[in-house]
């Protein structure tokens, strides 16, 4: 079977994670930006960055947050023309093209997501989140190997990061491997008790739990991504 053969060579790649880079990143004006916008709804988020950019700014990443609001308030068209202004401004700028990703993903338009996923990497090797996300889109296409040398990768940057840890789990569950796939979902919880992949990952342990003890023949539901 492959998604088993899969599995053996990430655990055996998972050795050989790198240690966590645990510096602290300098104070920068995305920092500062992303300061004045916690906590506001995408609405006033969406007002405030337009008005910057009447106001003749053209920084990426006013771009980016732009794009951040418009998706957190349901205009995916919007949010991409942002994503695409950022990135001509700033080609290295990796998390514009994971969002896009994200949105082509969500509209079942897997060759665009992992095509995104794919520019994210080139332009950030050390981008966690575009080798996660271009893992599972592999994985979800049958092209275990390289879905492996992805999620090892990200592992290596981080290997205490939920993200690729909530991607091992859905691998380890639909190749039939339960009780690790139960041991990930701990894991992600563990990593980031308060996250939304937290809460995602203890309905999965739930669902799973309970599935395990049903009687034989009833079948184990699909995971919630």
């Amino acid at each position: 079977m492959i998604r088993p053969l899969f599995i053996c060579l990430l655990a055996i790649c998972l050795s050989r994670a790198a240690p966590v880079d645990s510096r602290a990143a300098s104070p920068s004006d995305q920092d500062s930006l992303g300061r004045v916008l916690e906590g506001l709804a995408p609405g006033p988020r969406i007002a405030y960055l337009n008005y910057l950019l009447e106001s003749g700014r053209t920084d990426p990443e006013i771009y980016f947050q732009l794009g951040v609001a418009y998706y957190e308030g349901e205009n995916s068209d919007s949010a991409l023309h942002c994503y695409a202004k950022a990135v001509a401004l700033s080609p290295s700028l990796s998390k514009a093209y994971v969002n896009m990703g994200v949105i082509f993903d969500g509209q079942n338009r897997r060759g665009e997501a992992l095509r995104m996923f794919e520019k994210a990497v080139e332009a950030n090797p050390k981008d966690l989140l575009a080798h996660a996300h271009a893992a599972y889109a592999l994985f979800d296409s049958g092209e275990y190997e390289a879905a492996e040398t992805h999620l090892s990768k990200a592992f290596a940057i981080d290997s205490l990061d939920p993200q690729p840890h909530f991607y091992l789990a859905i691998f380890f569950w639909e190749s039939g491997m339960f009780r690790e796939s139960l041991v990930e979902w701990e894991k992600v919880v563990s990593c980031a008790p308060g996250s939304d992949l937290a809460e995602k990952a203890r309905e999965n342990i739930t669902i799973l739990q309970h599935a395990l003890l049903a009687p034989p023949g009833e079948g184990i539901p699909p995971p919630r991504p």
